[in-house]
């Protein structure tokens, strides 16, 4: 008999593990399609070409590199017959106590189909980067899953639509290409917006953001798609998440679309590290066979109508979407609510349980769904303070092994406490306790998010349907556990498995060591589903009344925590992120070093000999935020320039015309305008786009503070100012450049060094105060 329980038992082990696994992996991206693959056929090597390219170094706007690459994608798009146009404009974004300008260089071109035209298709990417970062997967892998789909396109017979392809600028600052793309005249021919965005380096390319009223764009992506990975779930979650990408704002403008990224491998976001060599092949092999696919399919299709109310999708195995309208989800709740009710009867008819037991069985399941969950509040907190050189904000290099080691400390927490509950509750009580907490789950669940609810409801209703039969059959008082028993929980289990598991790595994925506690409190719903299957795993691999099994999974745990974080040491493939910034001010001739973390490495050491802490009101006269900081030596830097072009007087209202220039080519300027009289301030513009500003308070006088990103060739602009007459306007003028000045870096970063992402990281800034 015992040897029949060690089958058994070893049996769902394997099972178990197995499925866990084979979820997560059948939803990984596929193989790269060689370069000498067909010519009508997406390649991931031959759009390798383009990322090679694109991503040699960082090139965000304004600067010569960012000059450089959109010159070679013009070239490109020419040679695949788009006939570019670069549409060169200012952007104001004025949403804020700042006001935000872009200067763009949108490069844009038209694959003509047999139509028309009037119902084209808009492949969107951005080709500009993070300050800080090389960009190959954010965005070059976009902008070559592109530039590879049209060239495949040219290898086959022609569309009806016409295919727009749009390579936004400003992305990484505000948007400002999108923006600008809306005045184009093409943007009224748009019918569908397909966009490719990246968050990460690698794992599969998932579709986490469509336009309202999604029920027709989800059926023809589920239809089309070759490589689909999308979710309902996904698509609620980031449309009450205040992140945006460039889709934002075509969505928010109405149009219908959908917007595909890869996330995982998060620490390589907006890094240095985001290099070609770093990016993941068949990461881009999905962007680009689903774009490609989509294109085809959406190139023959009647764009008139593509607005449906929204639908519930979601994986289920490997390619297998389950799509179904929203009101469907009322039937699944009431059978849910009709099988519960059954069970719970049965239970009672047979004098298996009582009605305390099963509250008492729903009580301690809360409980330990919170406390294992929240276990990891101060167990993640302690395995970042063992992190001193990792910033939560940037992800860790070891990921899977953080997700792995959680994993098992989650399920051998989780065991031992329903070990401890069980020994003064039986199993099927609690159990039905399990089912009423995770029923009341799905109902909030249901009435805050309807289109998410599928991801408790059909792991219950199928989990529930398998302890109905066991029930039935009388399985659970045997005295020992059967092959039939096993199995019926095991193929019960199957939905839960795979609909709740790879929804739990993709949230770890996502959130990371910020904030793991929602994926690992989903894994405990998942485990309480589980829960009969790990009690017979428990009792077969117990050792004289001793629960050996999450005794074992407990310090697997933390072995593998204690192995993910000596692992996270910097090296040169996993170098730690250094802050540190040069800001001047001309006038004072004073300089600061400055840093955004209070703990120095070994490298940016060399900027503070004597660090204090504080504003750097010096150089903004309403900063507010605390900083480490170090007086610095005077670098050689022009400051920039604010020349008077005009000034006059109409009526009660003083105009000033006023060129601002970069001498040093800096890629971005700041201004922040003071007048002398509170409320004088009329009116602004930047290169004649009208500014909306806001005071932003100050100890001595409210101030008005512009920020102009991506300075064009000519490296200036025009600022005209509208205030009362006779008071007289103090201007504080700033230029960005992205990077320390050399002359004053004694150490050179090493290899195991990569500066801090961010705007405010690895540039120096001169500030130049002017009176009109």
């Amino acid at each position: 008999m015992r040897q029949r329980d060690n089958a058994i038992a070893a049996f769902l082990l394997l099972a178990l593990t197995g499925l866990a696994l084979l979820s997560i992996y059948l939803l990984m991206p596929p193989k790269p399609v060689r370069a000498t693959a067909p010519a009508t056929v997406f390649s991931a090597e031959r759009a390798m070409q383009y990322v090679n390219q694109i991503a040699r170094e960082p090139h965000a706007m304004g600067t010569a590199a960012h000059a450089s690459v959109r010159a070679y994608l013009l070239q490109q798009m020419q040679e695949l017959g788009l006939n570019p146009q670069v549409q060169e404009t200012t952007v104001p974004d004025s949403n804020g106590p700042v006001a935000n300008v872009g200067y763009v260089y949108n490069i844009i071109g038209r694959k003509k189909g047999t139509g028309t035209g009037k119902q084209a298709i808009l492949l969107m990417a951005h080709y500009d980067s993070q300050p800080n970062a090389r960009g190959a997967a954010d965005d070059g892998a976009g902008v070559a899953a592109i530039l590879e789909t049209i060239r495949a396109l040219s290898q086959a017979a022609p569309l009806q639509h016409d295919v727009i392809v749009l390579l936004t600028d400003g992305e990484e600052y505000g948007l400002f290409g999108a923006r600008a793309f809306m005045a184009h005249s093409w943007a009224k021919d748009v019918a569908i917006v397909l966009n490719v965005e990246a968050r990460g380096n690698q794992g599969p390319s998932m579709t986490f953001e469509m336009s309202p009223q999604n029920g027709w764009v989800a059926k023809q992506f589920i239809k089309a798609a070759p490589y689909p990975f999308v979710s309902s779930l996904a698509y609620e979650i980031y449309s009450r998440m205040p992140n945006d990408t460039d889709f934002t704002v075509f969505k928010d403008a109405g149009y219908t679309g959908l917007n595909s990224a890869f996330i995982d491998g998060f620490v390589h976001y907006h890094k240095l590290t985001d290099s070609p060599e770093n990016l993941n092949l068949g990461s881009l092999q999905q962007h680009g066979s689903n774009m490609l696919a989509l294109v085809q399919h959406f190139g023959h299709q009647d764009l008139t109508h593509t607005k449906a109310r929204d639908t519930v999708f979601f994986n289920f195995i490997n390619g297998w979407v389950i799509n179904y309208p929203v009101g469907l989800n009322i039937l699944w709740i009431a059978l849910a609510t009709l099988l519960l009710f059954v069970t719970i009867k049965v239970a009672l008819f047979k004098n298996e349980v009582t009605l305390w037991q099963t509250i008492v069985g729903a009580g301690s399941y809360l409980l330990l769904l919170v406390v294992v969950a929240g276990v990891f509040i101060p167990v993640n907190k302690l395995v970042l303070q063992l992190l001193p050189l990792t910033h939560g904000h940037n992800g860790v290099y070891g990921s899977d092994h953080f997700f792995i080691s959680y994993l098992l400390l989650a399920l051998g927490l989780f065991i031992l406490l329903s070990w401890l509950v069980l020994r003064w509750l039986r199993l099927l009580p609690f159990m039905l306790g399990i089912f009423i907490v995770q029923f009341a789950l799905t109902i909030v669940l249901y009435l805050l998010v309807p289109a998410a609810a599928c991801l408790l409801l059909f792991p219950l209703l199928f989990s529930m349907g398998g302890a109905l039969l066991v029930l039935m059959q009388d399985l659970y008082n045997q005295p020992e556990v059967c092959w039939r028993y096993a199995l019926i929980l095991l193929v019960a289990a199957i939905p839960a498995i795979f609909i709740m598991m790879p929804i739990v790595q993709v949230v770890f994925v996502a959130f990371g060591l910020q904030l793991p506690v929602g994926a690992l409190a989903l894994f405990v719903l998942l485990l309480g589903l589980l829960l009969p299957l790990l009690v017979m795993l428990e009792q077969s691999y117990s050792w004289r009344f001793i629960p050996l099994l999450p005794l074992v999974l407990l310090a697997a745990g933390v072995l593998q925590v204690a192995r993910a974080i000596e692992a996270e040491k910097p090296s040169d493939k996993q170098p730690l992120h250094s802050h540190v910034a040069y800001y001047l001010n001309a006038d004072t001739n004073k300089a600061w070093w400055v840093s955004a973390f209070f703990k120095n490495d070994d490298w940016n050491k060399q900027f503070f000999p004597a660090p204090e802490t504080g504003t750097i009101q010096d150089i903004y006269p309403h900063a507010q935020r605390i900083y480490l900081k170090n007086t610095a030596p005077i670098a050689a830097l022009t400051p920039p320039v604010a020349i008077v072009q005009k000034d006059s007087v109409s009526g009660d209202e003083r105009l000033l015309e006023i060129k601002l220039s970069s001498p040093r080519g800096a890629a971005h300027m700041e201004v922040i305008l003071q007048p002398e009289t509170i409320g004088a301030l009329h009116a602004v513009s930047l290169n004649g786009k009208p500014l909306q500003l806001q005071p932003v308070t100050t100890a001595a006088a409210p101030v008005y503070h512009i920020r102009y990103y991506g300075l064009p060739v000519t490296k200036d602009g025009v600022l005209e100012v509208r205030l009362q007459k006779d008071v007289p306007l103090y201007l504080l003028l700033y230029d960005h450049s992205l990077a320390l000045p050399q002359e004053l870096v004694k150490q050179p970063m090493p290899a195991h060094v990569v500066p801090e992402q961010g705007r405010d990281s690895n540039l120096s800034v001169v500030r130049k105060a002017y009176h009109f």
